[in-house]
């Protein structure tokens, strides 16, 4: 109790939405379901977007390439950007439901001013942004504000300007759009009613900004996070996008590139594909895809030839050689269960549900009778992990490890060898995680983490529960002595060897349901999107 007590007080004692000093503006990073374009402001180097959902996206103009963007990891107050301007004093200005920020390096240190320190109404939108020669101009409530460009003090208040402003793009665009869609040839398999644009699988897509710079060029902002690009001199309209299918991100597979889905939310949902060395993002939408039946996805693992998501009773099936996509339905015992787990095994894939183990042939999709399932069923099977011919089954009544040499199921506990020093947890319920390194498998309940070594086959203590709270942990990752737990109150980083702990509450992180870790950073799928880490 006393152990729990002191880590409570230490973990409401850290910084909620920024994080600390010691970390570049980019060491976390946070992708989402960006929404529409709102507006769009232009620097010498990129294009900002201040999307719905997604905080400032920043478009690269030479590589036209999406990098980082600037989001609540970089210490935004919300990720819900009406208005963005670049500033020529190299300031970078957004409105957002709260107020104005604005930041001198055009990437982190945000500075906030709320809407009642401007006089805005609470509920008003922050429509628009600009600058005169010495102001910084905002559109709002039906009146224009005059601040000062480096306080951000209001200093006048009227209904329209007293000087020349050059003005960011807003989120409604008055003009006439047919007159520039007819100029301009769209790329990609796009096309255009002439007030509105038409995607290459036939879906009405709305404009909701459009900006012509200082050059001429046109730039378009749209639904579902895309950006079109005028060529002056080709006449052409070039479409990019940058947007995860859903926010809520359940589960992370991939090596190179990743694979990401989650729960059904508002709006377009689906799968995304994600490259996170060149930035670019592949939706695939369930509207867009006739073979792929709306469901949330738990868990995802991908084999040589196919990717399998698991779903409500459901799994998703793409073939990575032929570009397709399949809905596999079965009739399982307990109907109404989510598809927690997935792991391969030989010739098949073992399904870890909210009610039992299923074992799947890969190549015939079928649905094979093996022994082990009834010592499983109706059970909650949280975590499945494979080594060599062992399966490390996670439930919630135990762990339990499956011999596939001599066909045999033993008791977490009845199984290997123990140190002298190590006792099995008190608590033998609720192994909620499996993890792994090159040497060990961890598994974690509440009464802490243990690890199994593959080469001596024994038990030993990983990490005590004082140092999580004993609460519920919902997802481990380990890279040799670090490993990553994650509970409802936080994140934790935790040197095995050193005894040393780091904790991170921020809340822009959200809840995390899954961990990987790839090279320096760590990749979580959480309740606020995709989060990058990069902890060494």
């Amino acid at each position: 109790m006393i152990c729990r007590i002191i880590f409570y007080l230490f973990l409401f004692s850290l910084p909620k939405a920024q994080p600390d000093l010691k970390f570049h503006p980019f060491d976390w990073v946070q992708y989402r379901k960006t929404g529409g374009i709102n507006s769009i402001s232009i620097s010498d180097r990129y294009a900002f977007l201040g999307s719905e959902n997604g905080g400032i996206l920043r478009f690269n103009l030479f590589s036209e390439r999406f990098e980082e963007p600037i989001t609540t990891a970089q210490g935004l107050r919300s990720n819900s950007i009406s208005s963005v301007h670049y500033a020529s004093n190299g300031y970078l200005w957004v409105g957002t439901p709260l107020g104005v920020e604005y930041s001198n390096n055009s990437e982190g240190d945000w500075n906030f001013i709320n809407k009642r320190n401007l006089k805005i109404p609470f509920n008003a939108v922050i429509e628009q942004i600009g600058e005169s020669d010495q102001d910084i101009w905002i559109r709002a409530n039906g009146s224009v504000y005059r601040l000062d460009r480096i306080t951000g003090v209001v200093l006048d208040i009227m209904p329209f300007p007293n000087e020349s402003v050059s003005w960011s793009s807003q989120n409604r665009y008055f003009g006439d759009y047919s007159s520039i869609l007819m100029k301009y040839s769209l790329l990609d398999g796009w096309i255009s009613d002439l007030s509105s644009l038409i995607n290459p699988n036939g879906r009405q897509i709305n404009i909701t900004t459009m900006f012509i710079s200082n050059l001429g060029e046109i730039w378009i902002g749209a639904e579902d996070g895309y950006l079109f690009r005028g060529n002056n001199t080709m006449q052409t309209l070039s479409p990019f996008q940058f947007s995860l299918a859903g926010t809520d991100v359940q589960h992370i597979e991939g090596t190179n590139s990743l694979w990401l889905a989650g729960r059904e939310e508002n709006g377009y949902n689906g799968i995304t594909y994600f490259d996170p060395l060149s930035k670019e993002t592949q939706m695939y939408l369930f509207d867009d895809i006739i073979n792929m039946d709306k469901t949330s996805i738990f868990s995802i693992i991908e084999m040589k030839n196919e990717i399998w998501f698991g779903g409500d009773d459901v799994i998703l099936t793409y073939n990575k050689k032929d570009n397709y996509w399949k809905t596999e339905t079965y009739n399982l015992t307990n109907l109404y269960s989510e598809i927690t787990t997935l792991v391969e095994f030989d010739d098949n894939v073992w399904l870890g549900t909210t009610r039992g183990l299923y074992v799947m042939n890969k190549k015939t999709k079928n649905l094979i009778d093996h022994e082990i399932i009834k010592s499983f069923s109706n059970m909650l099977i949280f975590d499945l992990y494979i080594h060599d011919k062992l399966v490390f089954i996670a439930t919630e009544v135990g762990l339990f490890i499956y011999d596939n040499n001599n066909n045999r199921i033993y008791e977490g506990k009845n199984f290997g060898y123990n140190d002298s020093e190590f006792i099995f947890p008190i608590r033998s319920t609720d192994y909620t995680v499996l993890t792994s390194n090159k040497r060990n498998i961890f598994a974690a309940n509440r009464s802490g983490v243990i690890s199994f070594n593959f080469r001596t086959r024994k038990w030993s203590n990983a990490v005590d529960a004082s140092i999580f709270g004993g609460l519920q942990i919902k997802s481990m990752a380990s890279d040799k002595d670090i490993i990553f737990v994650s509970t409802i109150s936080g994140l934790i980083k935790y040197d095995i060897r050193k005894n040393l702990m780091d904790i991170y509450n921020y809340r822009f992180i959200g809840k995390v349901h899954h961990m990987y870790i790839k090279g320096r950073k760590l990749w979580l799928g959480t309740s606020e999107g995709l989060i990058s880490f990069r902890f060494k």
